[in-house]
């Protein structure tokens, strides 16, 4: 398990990979992500692996979704 810098609970080594890829692709197209783009980058079986790690990661603050839009997973950042 890996430390934060700010007062968010701890995630895996996988989950900050996770975490910190989406984080470079915001910051380098300016959008959000989807769930398939996670699949395909971290070659998960199937995007509910994505699923769960996006799960996590928005319960414990490090992501945001809205619900019934394509490609909207944007990083909290850390602070």
């Amino acid at each position: 398990m890996t430390t934060t810098t700010d007062n968010r609970p701890r995630i895996t080594d996988r989950q900050r990979a996770v975490y910190d890829w989406i984080v470079a692709t915001y910051a380098e197209t300016g959008a959000g992500v989807g769930i398939r783009q996670i699949s395909e980058a971290f070659g998960f079986a199937s995007p509910g692996g994505a699923y769960c790690h996006l799960t996590y990661l928005e319960k414990r603050g490090y992501v945001k979704r809205t619900p019934g839009r394509a490609n909207s997973i944007v990083p909290i950042l850390e602070g």
